[in-house]
């Protein structure tokens, strides 16, 4: 590193200089010290930009070693208070710490030297992100021993927002600490694509039971929506420009099957209810798309091909 003096500097000015030298030697030393200690390297990767209001919001921590030994991190219990090895912290757009639902605690893991380890993270589940916003989120590790070193990721960036909401089915599920219920179907643009959601939510608090991600659908042709005899929620959309999806869920927001058909006779596929409350496709045939994929004629190789 190379120092330049103007012309004419007084003794003040050189004095200031010379304490500036002295006062970066430390500074070196430390940054030094610090990429001496880096024996351990995390990443946070997020699986999308951009989320529905109250979806899962998942990320992948990769952990690796690069101490020159096999490393084992543990979570540690101080009276009635676990301090886990792993952790998060999470603000929104103003820079306010996110509040955590609950301190997760993770369990012990083991990484050899020159390994590395991925866990998959439910924010969601971690964090109140419970309205629209800009969210940024990091993760640290904590190396036990001696000297307890910890160690920080880069930060994710993930935005939360509304969808359009396309029908919605308010039904009861008795005897349950949360009797009246709505569906929801929702569609979604994330930046790169339109997909179709359905969102079970508990009418007497406002909030989501479950909120699940069906599958990319074309806007251009409306979903068609039904209800069979167990308050199960049937859709119908169009995946792709020739094949139909037919989806089932529950009432706990679960998904139950997932049908694929084709176009028969050229007509458009819908529902239709019978009495005993069961409801099937018509104007479709069956696809199954993995038979159609080992079906599907298989390239040969030059030496068979004919002369």
């Amino acid at each position: 590193m190379s120092f330049s003096f103007a012309f004419g500097m007084g003794k003040a000015s050189l004095m200031a200089s010379a304490m500036n030298k002295i006062c970066l030697i430390p500074f070196l030393t430390l940054l030094l010290m610090q990429g001496a200690l880096a024996q351990v390297s995390i990443s946070l990767q997020l699986d999308r930009r951009q989320y529905l209001e109250f979806e899962p919001v998942t990320a992948v921590v990769t952990i690796t070693n690069r101490s020159g030994r096999e490393l084992t991190f543990t979570s540690r219990l101080e009276g009635t208070i676990a301090h886990s090895w792993l952790d998060f912290s999470m603000r929104d757009s103003s820079g306010r710490p996110v509040t955590k639902l609950h301190h997760k605690v993770f369990q012990r893991a083991v990484i050899p030297a020159g390994r590395s380890v991925s866990r998959p993270v439910d924010l969601s589940g971690m964090f109140s992100i419970g309205r629209t916003d800009n969210y940024s989120v990091t993760a640290q590790v904590r190396q036990p021993g001696i000297d307890e070193t910890a160690y920080g990721s880069n930060s994710g960036h993930f935005t939360v927002g509304g969808g359009s909401i396309l029908h919605q089915s308010p039904f009861g599920v008795p005897d349950s600490p949360a009797t009246k219920r709505e569906y929801r179907v929702v569609g979604f643009n994330d930046g790169r694509r339109t997909s179709l959601y359905v969102q079970v939510m508990n009418l007497s608090t406002g909030r989501p039971i479950a909120t699940n991600r069906l599958s990319e659908y074309l806007t251009f042709v409306k979903p068609q929506i039904a209800l069979d005899g167990m308050n199960q929620l049937h859709t119908l959309y169009l995946g792709n420009p020739e094949i139909y999806v037919e989806t089932t869920v529950n009432g706990d927001g679960q998904l139950i099957s997932t049908k694929y058909y084709k176009r028969a006779g050229g007509r458009q596929p819908r529902f239709v209810p019978f009495s005993d409350g069961k409801v099937v496709v018509s104007g479709a045939i069956p696809y199954d798309p993995q038979v159609e994929a080992a079906n599907a004629p298989k390239a040969r190789r030059a030496s068979e091909r004919p002369e």
